[in-house]
């Protein structure tokens, strides 16, 4: 295969840029940060299936990450402190990750692109509609993809809610490492611990400020602290006619962008390198039916997460008091 490029140095692009290196094809990496992004919020990196063999084996990355090992995933009401029968966070045995982990995502970026050779990442350094390199060119340039915007004429559309993100400091104890997730009408609450804090995302389709005032005093205290929050309209689009048209292709958020309910944008990113590096003729082919299932659950998350008071609302939360909240093990099948 020609020279790769690929627009984009988000998770994605660079787990396609080793994905094909492993293969002895060269890429180059176009971000257009000029500098890589401090800190960084967290990121939930749930284990994926087992990935085709590209010959990139990513295991070996992820130990090298900073990074928390939640033992659970708990869920709460907006009054009730949790809900009884909160899960392992352990994935089935086929998942490839070892443990469910949640980190920075800077960080995570950061071993991603130091395991590249040097000079294939360029910051400051934006692909237009316009950039046509000599081989192939990836768009895993996000949700408002230029590359996607070079080959279909479609817009992003806000899906009703905003959510507002916040480091915050950890407890002088803060216990064994838990997802927490608080549930209620119209919006709900995720905190998880990173290195050296505590993540929290509100989500819900107004302002922040005066959102959670009636919940349990816990969720109450987390979103203060959080102010002033980091705030991110939740925007998605349609799903494109095709993801390749001649010499450009895409992936992640370029190609299938979904609500983060699931928490499975990272992930679904990650196969579709290792796919896309494996066989770039069959890639649409072999990862579109298993995309749209995954962008269906987690449209179906948002709606389940948000219920609003009342019987279904009732069935809901009984079902996991009894069985926790749901693993979705077809995810690593």
């Amino acid at each position: 295969m020609d020279a790769v490029s690929i627009a984009g140095g988000g998770v994605g692009g660079l787990t396609a840029a080793l994905a094909f290196a492993a293969g002895g094809v060269p890429c180059t990496v176009h971000e257009r940060r000029p500098a890589p992004a401090p800190g960084g919020f967290g990121i939930q990196r749930r284990p994926t299936r087992p990935a085709c063999s590209s010959g990139s084996d990513l295991a070996p990355l992820w130990r090298r990450c900073r990074s928390a090992r939640p033992r659970a995933r708990s869920a709460a009401g907006p009054t009730a402190p949790c809900w009884a029968g909160s899960r392992s966070a352990r994935p089935p045995r086929r998942a490839t990750a070892p443990l469910y982990l949640t980190l920075r995502r800077a960080d995570l970026l950061g071993v991603l692109s130091d395991a590249l050779a040097p000079g294939t990442v360029r910051l400051g350094s934006p692909v237009d509609g316009s950039f046509r390199p000599p081989g192939l060119l990836v768009g895993a340039d996000g949700l408002h993809s230029s590359v996607r915007g070079a080959l279909w004429a479609d817009e992003p559309h806000y899906i009703g809610y905003t959510a507002y993100r916040a480091l915050l400091p950890l407890p002088p104890d803060p216990g064994p490492p838990v997802v927490t997730v608080w549930l209620g009408s119209g919006r709900h609450v995720v905190a998880y611990p990173v290195p050296g804090a505590l993540n929290l995302v509100a989500v819900t389709a107004g302002p922040l400020e005066g959102a959670f005032e009636s919940w349990h005093a816990p969720v109450r205290d987390l979103v203060r602290a959080a102010a002033p929050a980091t705030q991110h309209a939740l925007f998605t689009r349609d799903a494109p006619p095709a993801w390749q048209r001649g010499r450009v292709v895409l992936l992640g958020d370029a190609a299938h962008p979904m609500p983060p309910f699931l928490a499975q944008g990272a992930a679904q990113a990650i196969e579709d390198a290792a796919a896309l590096a494996l066989d770039l003729d069959g890639y649409e082919a072999a990862r579109r039916p298993r995309v749209e299932r995954v962008v269906a659950a987690s449209v179906a998350g948002g709606r389940e997460y948000h219920l609003p008071d009342g019987p279904e609302q009732r069935r809901r939360d009984e079902r996991i008091a009894a069985s926790g909240l749901p693993d979705q093990d077809w995810l690593y099948a």
